[in-house]
């Protein structure tokens, strides 16, 4: 499924679909084309049994966005991380042109990739600062057929709010069952840094002596798994709890773990810095 938002993404810009609008669909200079503006991509939902489940897309992919400009052009970046997820990156940029044919049929010029037959069906409906595409068909891409029933959800990218994880953050108290440890200076000078584009880098250090001495940076990806819940690779947990207090400048990371068929409870304290 990695390349799932490139393959939706696709059919978005080769049909020609039908739009509707909460809001006066009657377009002229003083009332622009309601799809006019860059879109940032937020969410994807999978219809499961008549109900749609949140696929979770990945930070990276909520990098990409569609730009539609009054001239009657767009331009699609997609971003996605490499095979080991190590670095996201920006796929090729596609330009096109696309028109309103009477106030609610658009239609997008198309582009091609090798290997890939579309038979859908597209809805979209712009509500306040959303405009949100509905995809039911089928996709078939190297000889492997794919059942579509999904919705994915755009905002306006001027609405735009990053995650209040994001920047750089260092250590400064730590709990666990309760009763804080007792950290060292050298210790507290550990740092994690959360990069916009769902990347961290944790840097660790430890006493040797008089000496502080740092440990290879640590590596990996986050993702906000929402009510409060996030996903960190790298760590044998699957999810934390982070909170922030102060402003956003302090953020607290809550885990569980089990240790000989015990658990205890953890809290970090972190500072932005």
């Amino acid at each position: 499924m990695k390349k799932l938002i490139v393959f939706l993404t696709t059919a978005f810009i080769v049909l020609s679909f039908n739009a509707c609008s909460n809001d006066n669909n009657d377009t002229n200079e003083n009332n622009p084309d309601a799809i006019i503006g860059k879109w940032r991509v937020n969410q994807l939902l999978i219809k499961v049994d008549d109900q749609y489940e949140d696929d979770l897309l990945t930070e990276c992919d909520k990098k990409s966005t569609i730009d539609f400009f009054e001239n009657g052009t767009y331009q699609l970046k997609v971003f996605e991380f490499n095979d080991d997820e190590s670095i996201c990156v920006a796929q090729e940029i596609i330009n096109g042109t696309w028109e309103n044919s009477d106030n609610n049929s658009y239609s997008i010029s198309d582009f091609e990739i090798p290997e890939m037959t579309l038979s859908l069906e597209v809805k979209v409906t712009f509500e306040s600062n959303k405009m949100i595409l509905e995809l039911s068909g089928t996709i078939n891409f190297e000889d492997e057929e794919i059942d579509i029933w999904l919705k994915m959800i755009f905002i306006d990218n001027n609405d735009y709010v990053p995650d209040n994880i994001i920047g750089k953050w260092q250590l400064d108290q730590e709990f666990e069952d309760a009763i804080e440890v007792e950290l060292t200076e050298c210790e507290k000078s550990m740092t994690l840094e959360l990069f916009e584009d769902g990347i961290y880098e944790e840097k660790d250090f430890y006493d040797e002596g008089s000496e502080c001495i740092a440990v290879e940076i640590k590596k990996g990806t986050w993702k906000n798994l929402g009510d409060d819940m996030y996903e960190i690779t790298g760590i044998d947990i699957p999810e934390v709890k982070v909170t922030f207090e102060s402003d956003t400048t302090k953020m607290i990371v809550e885990f569980s773990k089990t240790v000989d068929e015990v658990t205890h409870t953890q809290k970090l304290i972190f500072l932005k810095v």
